[in-house]
């Protein structure tokens, strides 16, 4: 026999209960090694897995309890393992709280508290007063994996951005709070990978606009026609870059409310059809900066540098194998 379960016999048939009349078989109603998680709304600290039933049955909201046995933590849960699974966890028994004798409650046995929990001063009296049930569920966010143990006041719900995805705000976790709410906020998470993107496709800005920012982009032109990237923002183009294979010319130039700006064109063009290239541009201090695998081709004075930024689009004959942008 398990040694933890061999204790929770020992003590609950042995005096713990205080008659032979209440005495059962807590092999059967408890389960080793075994947790619920997200259903805690209480945590206190229980000499015995005896007392934490007994915190249980004290309380109008719990269900179920799980109770650590190396440093004698309990936990009480608002849910019970008929409604939701309960996971493996060493170390943690588990139980439901309707199979154990309401007697463990002692005076509280007596007195109902509906929606509240019973309390017992030492005096032998008991009364009922209000308790936290916990708060909601942690609001989630979009593209993020979440993790937390529970609602209980103190509770940390930790979030991890999908792969491709990066965190928009310097935490990345949120706490339950006595009043019931999460405190802070956590995201978006925003994409700034891409793989085998199609042609004629837009990139956000990851975490919204910025006036610093590098892009990488693994293309290959697929004819003798062009490829062009073009940064947009309020609907014009602050930074057009057009590969022309047709002309052998790389054009630098931005539109304006609907009206082109004079060009900048440079030869040769520093790409060849069917083989692949990678093209960085970097947006720092007002000025793109364009180079091709690894060499500086030419820098671009950003023409409005009031204008927000806010996508890139990469069009024309040509495709993308990887897309990556840096802030």
């Amino acid at each position: 026999m398990n040694l933890s379960i061999f204790t929770v016999v020992l003590i609950l048939t042995c005096g713990g209960l205080g008659s032979c009349d209440t005495c059962f078989n807590t092999t059967s109603v408890v389960e080793v090694d075994a947790h619920m998680e997200h259903y805690v709304f209480r945590k206190v600290r229980s000499s015995s897995l005896y007392s934490c039933a007994s915190e249980c049955l004290m309380s109008s909201v719990c269900m179920s309890f799980n109770f650590e046995t190396r440093i004698h933590i309990c936990e009480l849960n608002s849910n019970s393992s008929d409604q939701v699974a309960v996971t493996t966890r060493p170390g943690f028994l588990f139980s439901d709280i309707n199979h154990w004798p309401k007697s463990l409650a002692g005076a509280c046995s007596e007195t109902p508290c509906p929606l509240s929990r019973c309390h017992v001063d030492r005096l032998g009296h008991a009364s009922c007063e209000t308790e936290f049930q916990g708060c909601d569920a942690p609001p989630t966010v979009a593209n993020a994996e979440m993790h937390y143990d529970g609602v209980y006041e103190g509770a940390v719900a930790v979030y991890t951005c999908k792969d491709d995805f990066k965190m928009c705000t310097p935490s990345n976790s949120r706490v339950c709070q006595f009043a019931g709410n999460w405190n802070g906020s956590v995201g978006p998470c925003s994409q700034y990978s891409w793989d085998n993107p199609v042609i004629d496709f837009e990139l956000e800005l990851p975490c919204g606009h910025s006036r610093s920012f590098k892009v990488a982009l693994n293309v290959t032109p697929t004819a003798v026609k062009k490829v062009h990237m073009d940064f947009f923002g309020g609907g014009n183009i602050l930074c057009h870059i057009d590969f022309r294979l047709d002309y052998d010319t790389l054009v630098f130039s931005s539109r304006f409310a609907g009206v082109w700006g004079e060009g900048v064109t440079l030869t040769p063009v520093p790409m060849e059809m069917g083989i692949e290239s990678l093209v960085e541009i970097r947006l720092d201090k007002g000025v793109y900066m364009l180079a091709v695998d690894g060499s500086s081709i030419h820098n671009f004075t950003d023409r409005y540098p009031d204008e927000i930024l806010e996508h890139l689009k990469i069009s024309g004959d040509g495709h993308v194998t990887a897309a990556l942008i840096t802030m």
